[in-house]
This record gives C-alpha cells, structure tokens and sequence, in this order.
C-alpha cells in the first residue's frame, strides 16, 4: 500500500516552473478549520469562491482559493492533518482570480435528470478519486490545473487553459458516477440551512428533534432542489410540516 505523499516531497520531485503557482483549494466546512489554519500561518487573504453568487453570504460553508508559499507554515499544517475533506493542492499557470472563476462553475453541476446539485469540488474524498475515474475528463473539469495533490496523492491533469470559465451548472456528472456522489452533493447546503434555522428561526427549529428536523430539511431538497429562495420556501414548507 502506497503511503501518503507530504507537500515537500511532492514539491521536490515536481519544482514549481517560473509561469506556476501553488494553490490551496479549501472549504470552511471542514471540521479541521483549514480557514483557521490559514489565517494563523498565512498574510494574503484567501478569495471566497462563491462570491458574486446567490451564495455569497454562505460563509460557514465557504469555499476559497489562495496562492501559497512552498516555505509557508500552512503547507506544514497540510503536511501534518488528519482531514480528508479539508481541500487540496493545485498548481496552476493562470493568476489566482482565473483560478476562482472557473471553480466558481463548478458550484453547482447537473445530474443525468437535469437536476442540478451542489459539488463539494474542494473535498478530495470526491474528487481524488472523480479525477481518475476514466469516465471523466479531467482536463475538461479542470482546464486551468496542471497537477494537484489530494490527501497525499499526486495527480496530473492535461487542460486546455484558454478555454474560458463557464457559468455553472455547465458540467454534467457522468450516471456512472452519480451513485457515489449523492450522498455528498448537498450535504454543505443542509448543514447551512440547519444553521440558518437555528441562527434566524430557534424557535422553528426548536418544535422538532435535530434527526427529524434534518430528515425534513433532507427531504424538502430531495423535492424542490436547490431553487434560488431556497430559505423562504424551506421556513413555509416547514411552517405546515411543524405547525
């Protein structure tokens, strides 16, 4: 069995050229606060992924992206983690606004049905093992990454880096791979919407037991998706469900 590969080493056997830079791509979410670490390790402020969206104020579950150092502490942090779902590293030619465009298409993709879904593209227990999945094209999810390491795995990608940053929900999740990803797609948006009624409406949240309420929350998605006034459809459906 092969061991994790650490940044160093990964940056030792692939130096960065003169045209690269090293990425972190990472999302709040994550129980081993990646935000936190970078904050403590790190002087450049990490670039909110979902900015300019109908997401933007998603801060507990926000993704970002920011340049690192190869002599940075944060490297040292990634080196050291237990997390799987923290991020990843990407090396890219592009500047770090180009970079974010093009993840911010990845927010949400389409399934086989044509319902749309959010993507936890930050969260290498997906997307390790998405990108060598032979019924994906890696170079088409990710045309501005030349390589990445995802939990200690060290991974090419051949893009097309002129390709421009596509408006999401562009990319369409191959049936193959829908099974394993629906268990994750929307697990950030019902975290944030159980935070949201707990935040905003405690005394909605507080008529029922937290399981049943997610159950609940779980299957108003299942049925409407993640529609644009998401919040306001959810608190009236649950205003009947809970009287």
């Amino acid at each position: 069995m092969s061991t994790r590969q650490s940044p160093q080493a990964w940056l030792g056997e692939h130096p960065l050229q003169a045209s690269e830079r090293l990425f972190a791509i990472f999302s709040n979410v994550s129980s081993a606060k990646p935000l936190a670490a970078w904050r403590r390790s790190m002087a450049l402020v990490p670039s909110p992924i979902w900015a300019g969206t109908p997401y933007a104020d998603w801060e507990p579950v926000m993704p970002y992206v920011g340049a690192v150092s190869v002599d940075s502490e944060f490297l040292q942090w990634v080196a050291t983690t237990d997390s799987l779902d923290w991020g990843w590293l990407a090396v890219s030619a592009v500047g770090q606004e180009v970079l974010v465009e093009h993840l911010r298409g990845l927010t949400q993709v389409l399934l086989p049905g044509g319902q749309s879904a959010f993507f936890r593209f930050w969260d290498g227990r997906f997307m390790q093992p998405m990108l060598q999945s032979d019924d994906v094209d890696a170079g088409q999810l990710l045309p501005v990454i030349s390589r990445c390491l995802i939990n200690g795995r060290a991974l090419e990608i051949v893009g097309n880096a002129q390709r421009p940053p596509p408006t999401f929900p562009w990319w369409e999740v191959p049936a193959a791979l829908v099974k394993a990803l629906a268990g994750g797609t929307t697990d950030c948006l019902l975290d944030n919407l159980l935070r949201w009624l707990d935040e905003e409406h405690p005394q909605l949240s507080e008529r029922a037991d937290e399981r049943i309420l997610r159950r609940k929350v779980a299957h108003f998605l299942e049925v409407h998706g993640t529609v644009h006034g998401v919040k306001g459809q959810l608190h009236g459906y649950l205003m009947q469900e809970l009287g």
